[in-house]
Parts: structure tokens; sequence; C-alpha cells
């Protein structure tokens, strides 16, 4: 579709949840994510016809973009040598995908990110491409770039939690496919958060728990198992919601990490901090498999938040 026939789409398209992966672009581009092949912005006409962004593409690109996670620096388009992927011009507002960035920014657009393989092995998805969730522009700027050229260089910040669920349609489309997450009762009600990530995570371990190593059967060859994120989601913790920062757990080593009550080393140790004998206190090796990269900098901050010095 001509980017100037394309109506931009803001927010979730299709039901896909954040954390959604994809083998390649074409995957992306087919489920509607993102417009482009090999662009990084996706742009098309808002409803006043002017240029808009709804998605961008973050993966092995501009040397400038620089990647937390919560807060995005983002490169603009243009300017790029095709076969060495060096900048060698300079950058301009007048780019249809900075013009787009620019709108979203000044409209409040919500962007979709997509991310890619990156250098930085901490958000970026091993291989393929991964749905990100929403993302706000919230400034801009052209300055010089690490090659001396001048770039349009865009500042992002994700959305909170509460805008990355679906809406109440959406999910219950979504629940339909994929069953509703559970309500576990403990001294009060909680929902499991169980994205399309820590679904991953947990077929990988085939619903055994990484730390107990022990299957919660709960039918004929059914087993259950929760999605723990190392670094908590939402405030004050700000945690990703990938691959290295999700463990499959059982529903009691969940809640004991979630409590500080056990802890995992760098060397991924898990520590009982409150084992009623030295034994028990020991440090025991995680279970993982080749495919989960568990990232320091997730097992760091957890200890932070508990005070935890020992790595």
């Amino acid at each position: 579709m001509a980017a100037e026939t394309y109506r931009a789409v803001f927010g979730h398209v299709g039901g896909i949840l954040p954390g959604t992966a994809f083998e390649s672009r074409q995957e992306v581009k087919d489920a509607k994510l993102h417009k482009e092949q090999r662009a990084g912005i996706s742009w098309g006409r808002d409803e006043e016809g002017e240029r808009a962004a709804d998605a961008i593409i973050l993966s092995e690109g501009y040397e400038d973009d620089h990647d937390d996670w919560d807060k995005i620096l983002y490169t603009g388009a243009g300017g790029r040598d095709a076969n060495t992927g060096r900048q060698v011009s300079d950058q301009d507002w007048e780019n249809n995908g900075n013009a787009g960035l620019r709108r979203s920014r000044i409209k409040k657009y919500p962007v979709r990110v997509i991310r890619g393989r990156a250098r930085d092995l901490n958000y970026a998805p091993s291989s393929g491409y991964r749905y990100d969730g929403l993302y706000e522009v919230i400034g801009e700027a052209r300055e010089k770039g690490m090659s001396g050229f001048q770039i349009c260089r865009f500042s992002l910040r994700r959305l909170p939690e509460a805008r990355q669920e679906l809406t109440p349609i959406e999910q219950q489309v979504q629940e339909l496919l994929d069953g509703a997450p559970p309500r576990v009762t403990s001294t009060v009600e909680r929902v499991v958060r169980d994205t399309a990530v820590a679904r991953k995570v947990k077929r990988w371990y085939d619903h055994t728990c990484q730390i107990c190593r022990t299957p919660l059967v709960v039918g004929a060859g059914v087993s259950y198992a929760e999605g723990a994120h190392i670094q908590a989601l939402g405030r004050p913790n700000n945690g990703p919601d990938v691959e290295g920062n999700v463990l499959c757990l059982c529903p009691n080593c969940h809640i004991r990490l979630d409590r500080g009550a056990i802890y995992l080393t760098d060397r991924l140790e898990v520590v009982d901090r409150f084992a009623a004998d030295a034994s028990a206190a020991r440090a025991v090796a995680l279970l993982t498999v080749e495919k989960h990269r568990i990232q320091a900098t997730f097992l760091r901050a957890h200890r932070r938040f508990w005070g935890i010095d020992r790595a």
C-alpha cells in the first residue's frame, strides 16, 4: 500500500499482545504492525491528512540509537549508505518518516515499537522481531551524530503498563484464543500477568519451575507454571517484559522471588535468604536452557531493590 494512501493506525492492532514474536520483517508487515518492508519508520496520513508515524523498528541500525527499554533515543530516517549502513549525509525534517514522528509527538499519537536483533542483548530478541508495545514521542532535536552529520533524533517513552493492555473487546477475543489469565487467591486476589513473552518462556521449560524443578500437575499431561519477572514490571521497578527478565516458576517460588525471600547471583545460582538450616541456604544452580539468555542487569536490579549486596 502506498504511503500516500495508507491511513495510519495508532495503538494495538489485530489483538496482538506486546511480547508477540515474529520470525521476519514480512511477518511483522503481514500482521499490520508496521507497513514497511525495510524502512524503520511506518508512517501514513492521520484524520487531518497530515503525515504521522504509527510504528518504528528498533534493531541493528543507526549508530546513534540508544535503548533503555522504557526510554529510547531513536535516529530518524535518511542519509545512510544502503550498502555500508553508515551515515553519509545530513537528515532533515522533510523526510516523510521524520515528519511523521514529529507529528505524532505534537498530536500525542501512540507509536508501536518492534525490536529486532541488536548489539545490546538486554532488550533485543535473540532472533527475529518482537512487538514490545506502545510508546509516546516526547521530544525531537536535530544534532550532530557520531559520524559528524546532522541527524533527527527522537526521544520516546514507554506508556504505563495500564496503557499496554488490550481494550476490553480485544482482551475478550484474545482470551478466547489463549485462555483468560488465572486469578490466584492468597492474602489478596491477584491477576497473574501472562504475557506473550511469559508464555514463550514457560514453553521452553515445559511448565517446570526453574528453581525447585517441580512440575505442578493440574491434569492429565498438563502442568501449571507462572511467568515471573525478575525486575518487576511497573513502578517503581520499571522492568521490561523481555525473555531475559522472565523466569518459569511455580506459584510458591514466584511469590518468594517477588518478596525477596530468594534471589539469584550473577552466576545464576539461587540463594534462599530465610532457609531453616545451612544446607538449604546454600546456592543451587538455576535450571536453564540454551536459548534463554537471562541478563545480569535484571538480577542486579532485583538484588538492589531488596538491599542484597552479594552477587
